[in-house]
Parts: structure tokens; sequence; C-alpha cells
């Protein structure tokens, strides 16, 4: 009796406006973003141009306070000065950078498509391995895509998938919001 009390005490707390106001924000947000891909992925390698600075900026501090008796500081030293460079050129050149992220992913794509074929071809016993093997050659043709076109396959990712993500997830807090807006209703009238 106790747990069925607590929950209703929990649920009653809950403010639903909070989710429909999120899930509003998270809408819009993915709305510009879909109808600005291109601005999208050059702020978004930018910020990750900047987060590279900061770390970088971090592992000089810790090599420069580092004692000097093993290389442990050199190679924080080196790391931090490659990470300054990687970091400024990512603010300076965006598209360069986002078409670098953008093949990175897509050779990772690649890999992951490979094993899941191999694994459809090789497991005899696996049910639905043509499941797999669908999986695995639609992420060889999207890593294909992507390292012919770097560029595009940047702004498809950056831009319109998370787009997408933020749309739905808007939806999706939305949705939460207005149910949980109903239980409070029903279940919170004393």
């Amino acid at each position: 009796m106790t747990e069925v009390v607590m929950y209703r005490e929990s649920i009653c707390d809950v403010k639903w406006g909070t989710l429909v106001l999120l899930g509003l924000l998270a809408l819009i947000f993915g709305i510009v973003i879909m109808f600005y891909p291109g601005i999208t992925t050059a702020v978004l390698v930018m910020l990750f141009g900047v987060l590279i600075i900061v770390l970088a900026f971090l592992a000089l501090i810790i090599a420069l306070m580092s004692p000097g008796t093993t290389g442990r500081p050199t190679l924080l030293l080196l790391m931090a000065i490659i990470g300054f460079i990687v970091g400024v050129g990512a603010i300076l050149a965006p598209q360069f950078f986002a078409a670098i992220l953008a093949i990175i992913i897509a050779v990772v794509l690649f890999v992951i498509g490979l094993m899941n074929i191999i694994i459809a071809m090789s497991e005899k016993t696996f049910p639905h391995r043509w499941l797999l093997f669908i999986m695995g050659l639609l992420s060889i043709i999207f890593a294909i895509l992507i390292m012919v076109y770097p560029l595009m396959g940047a702004v498809v990712l950056f831009g319109f998938l998370l787009g997408i993500y933020f749309v739905v997830y808007g939806i999706l807090s939305i949705i939460a919001g207005f149910s949980l807006r109903s239980i409070k209703n029903e279940y919170c009238k004393a």
C-alpha cells in the first residue's frame, strides 16, 4: 500500500508543463537545424574545435605541472600542441574538418557493415540473419556515399539527422507531457 502512495506522490510532483516546454523547444530547434543544415554543421565543428582547444589547454597545464622524470610530460606537451593546431584549424576551416569527421564516421560505418555481413554469412544458425546482411549492406552503402561526398555527408549527418532527432524528441516529449497531465488529472485530485 505504501508503494502505491509513494508512486502517487511522486507522479503528482512532476511538472508536466516542463516536458511540453522542452518538447516545443526541441521541435523548434530541430526545424531550424533542418532549414539551415550547413550553418549547423559549421557551428558544431567550430564548437568541436573549441572543445579540442580546451582539452589541449588542460593537457598543457598537466604537462607543465608534471615532474620531468618520464616521457609523459613530453607526450602531453606534444598532444597539447597538436590539439591547439587541430582546434584552431576546426574553427578557421569548419568545412574541411566537417568533411574529415564525416570520412571518419564513414570508415566506422563501413567496418560495421562488413562485420554485419560477415556475421550474417558465417552464422548459419542465427535466426533472421538476412536482417544482419541488409543492415550491413545499408551501412556500406551509406559509408561509400559519405566517402564520395564527404562535405555533403557532413551536412546530412550533422544537419539533417540532428534536426530529425530534435523533431522526433520534441514530439515525444510533448506527448509524454500531455500524457503525464492526463495521469495527474486522474490520480492527483486529492
